[in-house]
């Protein structure tokens, strides 16, 4: 009978080492492993200075008009100051029972009157006194400010403000362009700071006219970087447009770049700007508008020993969130950053989480895993075997951390360098000359957690696509290693992994088959020698629930059959000898068989299943392991599905060639299983079988894979 290569083995592409396993795929096209050698990384990123990045924001919100009006005599500047001093001793009288409205109308008073023509220096509005005293230079503008700044710590007055356009005044002060003393400055800040605080429509206003800028570049001055970066945590605070604009106007990377040149001091302080980068993270139109130096910022604060845990959360937050953005991705790689992100990674197990605490541990692990999933992300990348080959410093630095402790340095390991095993060279060289398989066996024979595990597997699956790998693998007891995690109830995934590796390491290799089928014991008096590493492999099929292992545990023993069919045992004693135990030392091995037929996700194990089935059933051995496969209906339903399918009705080429296949492969086996007649097979099943060869209308002479 022909036994033709299976297609579906040849083309399994190799995975994400922590993707879900899926249907056979495309292979990414791979660099060439001596191009590789000669990549060079990037030049060092450029990191522009605030003054830089603040001189590409051209908005220009409105400002204070000029300074040019006529000076006040000192004793009517006195006045009215004391009229605004008036205002709030008012307040102060009435402790707490000055209604909003009464407020606003004190602040409105003079409007009403100027309107009438009745000016005078007891019912000057405040923002008249304040225009007068501006317009005049008054040098009581500072402590008119200050007073003001004073009352907006009470949260009554801080709607009138807005209200009365106090608010406003200050705002364009602060946008000002012109030479102000730092006094009115910090306390207009304090003003617009306390007048936003939980206070939605001043923070409206703020935000309409973009004053958060010219607030920020108040940044860059010692003497009021500390009350600048508090006001704008008041206008951001729970309000998204201001976070928004902030974000726009690039204050994350402001903010990153003065805490590593050390201008920004004090825990308060940082404590501020760390949250004020968080919110803008969080923003599209911060990853958008941060320069490409950001995450280089981020990774460098991260692993300062000096930076906090809390500081540290912040950053490791921030900065996977800009490396799920395909440019950060890029620019992290083309820049030669991975190594520094491994330092992220590695700066986690010396950080002060206050590990006694519940919450430190959990977040510390969150933490772990997000780098993690980042590292994943670049690794995955086309360009990073360019980037990174199997001889630079971050590859070596990878596989020492295969044999780390930490758990989550060995998944980073096992990620990214599965993630470089995407091609046969590779793959050869991490198992013939770097032995790097040794490393991987010997976690699957440790007591690791199973994320550990599933991560070791899964770059084990690739290192076995390779075909000469095959026996390296064996011969280092792959098998054992994997026939224990077959056990393994806790994490399903595990079990998977370790089914599907099986499958892998026995396709065309008769040395792997033949230790899968060695006994558990070598004492021929123990019970254990007459049962397999692929007894074990049955028990996992009998036991689990899970469609997705049953098939796998299908396809290795559809493997299995295709190495030792008839025509090759005919030529080999060796195989001969592994088709005897086979089939004499595993009653129920067609039955994953049958799993693969009748699951419904993919029609190209199906097809493959029914291949299987053709070539059991053309030995009388075979034959019996059959019948048991036919005691599920649901197996004789598909068969019978199979014959009866209208092959004319398919519109896809590939796909009419499939239902032929299967249709050729169905009679096959009907015929040879009903030329063995089998003793096992019941009457009833018999003549069912018999009505399907005469209703299939034609035969073929071999099963079609």
């Amino acid at each position: 009978m022909d036994s033709r290569n299976d297609k579906l083995e040849r083309q399994e592409p190799r995975q994400k080492v922590l993707g879900q396993v899926s249907a056979p795929g495309t292979q990414s096209p791979v660099a060439d492993l001596h191009t590789q050698a000669k990549v060079q990384t990037g030049k060092a990123i450029e990191l522009p200075t605030v003054q830089e990045i603040l001189s590409e924001l051209t908005v220009s919100p409105p400002a204070a008009p000029a300074r040019d009006g006529q000076q006040l005599q000192s004793e009517e500047q006195e006045d009215m100051f004391r009229s605004l001093q008036a205002i709030f001793l008012e307040a102060d009288a009435n402790e707490g029972n000055f209604q909003v409205k009464e407020l606003l109308a004190s602040l409105n008073e003079a409007d009403a009157g100027a309107k009438r023509g009745q000016w005078n220096l007891q019912a000057v509005g405040v923002r008249a006194i304040l225009d007068r005293l501006w317009y005049s230079r008054s040098d009581y503008m500072a402590r008119a400010a200050e007073l003001l700044a004073n009352g907006s710590r009470d949260p009554s007055w801080r709607a009138p403000y807005g209200q009365a356009g106090i608010l406003e005044f200050f705002l364009r002060v602060v946008a000002s362009k012109d030479d102000i003393d730092n006094d009115i400055l910090l306390h207009s800040l304090r003003l617009i700071g306390n007048s936003c605080a939980d206070t939605d429509e001043n923070r409206q206003l703020v935000v309409d006219a973009n004053y958060t800028l010219p607030i920020i570049r108040f940044f860059l001055d010692p003497e009021l970087v500390h009350v600048a970066i508090p006001v704008i945590y008041n206008i951001c605070a729970d309000f998204e447009p201001a976070q928004s604009q902030v974000a726009a106007n690039r204050i994350a990377y402001i903010l990153l770049k003065l805490i590593r040149d050390g201008s920004i001091e004090g825990n308060a302080l940082l404590n501020y700007a760390y949250e004020l980068v968080e919110m803008a993270a969080e923003q599209a139109q911060g990853i958008d508008a941060s320069p490409d130096g950001t995450i280089l910022l981020l990774m460098d604060l991260a692993v300062d020993e000096h930076t906090t845990f809390a500081q540290y959360a912040c950053l490791v937050n921030c900065l996977v969130t800009y490396l799920q953005n395909e440019r950060f991705q890029n620019v992290c790689l083309s820049n030669g950053m991975v190594e520094k992100l491994l330092a992220v990674l590695r700066r986690s197990y010396s950080t002060d989480a206050g590990e006694s605490s519940s919450e430190g541990v959990q977040l510390l692990a969150q933490l772990r895993l997000k780098i993690n999933q980042a590292l994943s992300d670049v690794s995955a990348l086309p360009q990073f075997m360019e980037v990174y080959p199997l001889d630079s410093s971050l590859s070596k630095t990878l596989k020492s951390w295969l044999e780390s402790p930490e758990d989550q340095l060995q998944i980073c390991a096992c990620v990214m360098l599965g993630n470089l095993a995407r091609s046969d060279e590779v793959c050869q060289m991490m198992v013939q000359s770097l032995e790097t398989h040794k490393a991987l066996i010997s976690i699957l024979k440790s007591e690791a957690r199973g994320a550990v595990l599933h991560a070791a597997l899964g770059f084990l699956k690739n290192l076995a696509i390779a075909g000469d790998n095959k026996s390296y693998l064996g011969d280092a007891d792959i098998i054992p290693a994997i026939s224990h995690l077959w056990g393994f109830d806790t994490v399903p995934q595990v079990q998977f992994a370790a089914a599907s590796l099986a499958r892998q390491v026995i396709s065309s290799s008769i040395k792997n088959i033949s230790r899968l089928l060695e006994p558990l014991s070598p004492d021929p008096d123990s019970p254990a020698h007459m049962r397999t590493y692929l007894s074990l492999l049955l028990s996992l099929f009998r036991k689990t629930d899970s469609t997705p292992i049953k098939t796998e545990i299908g396809r290795a023993i559809a493997s299995i059959c295709r190495m030792i069919n008839s025509r090759t045992r005919e030529e080999s004693n060796e195989t001969n000898i592994l088709f005897e135990r086979l089939f004499s030392l595993h009653e129920d091995v067609a039955r994953p068989i049958g799993a693969m037929i009748t699951q419904t996700q993919w029609p190209v194990v199906r097809s493959e299943g029914l291949f299987a089935l053709a070539l059991m059933a053309s030995t009388k051995q075979g034959s019996l392991a059959v019948v048991d496969c036919l005691e599920n209906m649901d197996v004789y339903q598909v068969l019978q599905s199979s014959l009866s399918a209208d092959i004319s009705e398919s519109t896809d080429d590939n796909e009419r060639l499939r239902r032929s296949k299967d249709r050729d492969n169905t009679i096959i086996f009907v015929k040879e299983l009903l030329k063995h007649d089998p003793e096992t097979l019941p009457q009833t099943k018999k003549a069912m079988l018999e009505d399907l060869m005469k209703n299939a209308g034609r035969s073929a002479l071999a099963p079609s894979s």
